[in-house]
């Protein structure tokens, strides 16, 4: 295979991806029944926002291709004959998409976080399959997020202390570079999403009331 075709095949690669990406079923779902998706409920076109606005069962169609697109776009990408950095990347390329979708002028996606927890439980079963993690590490990971989750009771804390976790148990099991970048890209992102999340949670808390000053 000369240079020339590897590259126009990844470029092939990479195109698919931000194509697959740019699909967002929520949204095309939402509009065969005359709604905008992004008008409604927190206006993010994702599962969440799908089950509220439109029901179950678009709503379960919305959380199978997000969560799969990423994964997909990284199996079409092997079947084109690429190497695995360009087949990781067509797969980040579907998250991108998916929150600059090319069919909407490159606005008003969503964030791009089933994509990326799809993409990161396919890079952990990667990682069991070449030994780079074992089954005890992943037990870990699950447990890191039932006792975050448990001592803050807040679902987008949990991935703020396992996420780094994940990043250096990868570092410290010498797989390829091209395989840590991609999973600390995806954690990264969802890290980054989560923390954003974190905030805005903080921020709405009732704050107490001011002491009486003036009680004995």
């Amino acid at each position: 295979m000369t240079a020339t075709g590897e590259t126009l095949r990844a470029v092939l690669a990479l195109v698919i991806g931000l194509l697959l990406g740019s699909v967002l079923p929520a949204d095309l779902l939402a509009r065969r029944r005359g709604i905008d998706i992004r008008s409604v409920g927190d206006g993010n076109p994702g599962t969440v926002n799908a089950v509220r606005a439109l029901g179950w069962t678009p709503g379960l169609i919305t959380a199978a291709y997000d969560v799969c697109v990423g994964v997909v776009a990284i199996q079409i990408a092997t079947l084109l004959g690429v190497t695995a950095g360009p087949a990781y990347l067509a797969g980040i390329m579907s998250v991108a998409g998916h929150r600059f979708p090319v069919f909407r002028g490159f606005r008003g996606g969503g964030q791009g976080m089933a994509a990326s927890a799809g993409m990161l439980v396919y890079g952990i079963a990667v990682a069991l399959s070449h030994g780079w993690l074992s089954a005890v590490d992943v037990g870990g990971l699950i447990a890191i997020v039932v006792i975050t989750f448990v001592l803050t009771r807040w679902g987008s804390t949990a991935p703020l202390v396992m996420l780094p976790v994940l990043v250096i148990m990868v570092i410290l099991a010498h797989t390829d570079w091209q395989f840590l970048v991609f999973v600390a890209a995806v954690a990264a992102h969802i890290w980054v999403v989560q923390a954003a999340a974190t905030r805005r949670q903080l921020a709405s808390r009732p704050t107490r009331p001011a002491c009486d000053q003036t009680r004995a």
